[in-house]
């Protein structure tokens, strides 16, 4: 079984952002899927049908009119193709992307952003 080296760092993002922004919204979009066998080309199927968009941040922070999209990592992990595109877009749309491997990164991101 695959280590899930993302989560605790996934959660421990998720917590800080909504204790330090309480009035925004945090989100997570689940766009990938657990299944496996032949069930998961049916599964990626309808997830895309419904607007899944392949490469979207795990977290988005929507706060005081800016968004804020992080792709979290574990060290040594990297953004796909897709992940970089998706954050592409959103930074010529107006918004803010980063890939961040800790809560100390987060900081850093929106210090920079809302300096």
């Amino acid at each position: 079984m695959r280590r899930n080296l993302e989560g605790p760092i996934h959660q421990a993002i998720l917590g800080y952002l909504r204790l330090q922004y309480p009035q925004a919204v945090v989100h997570h979009s689940a766009n990938q899927t657990d299944v496996r066998g032949q069930a998961i080309a049916r599964a990626i199927a309808k997830q895309k049908f419904m607007g899944m968009v392949v490469g979207f941040p795990d977290l988005m922070m929507l706060n005081q009119g800016h968004f804020y999209g992080f792709e979290i990592k574990a060290e040594g992990g990297y953004a796909s193709p897709a992940q970089r595109a998706v954050g592409a877009a959103i930074i010529a749309a107006g918004g803010y992307w980063a890939v961040v491997r800790s809560i100390d990164d987060v900081k850093e991101k929106l210090g920079e952003w809302d300096a």
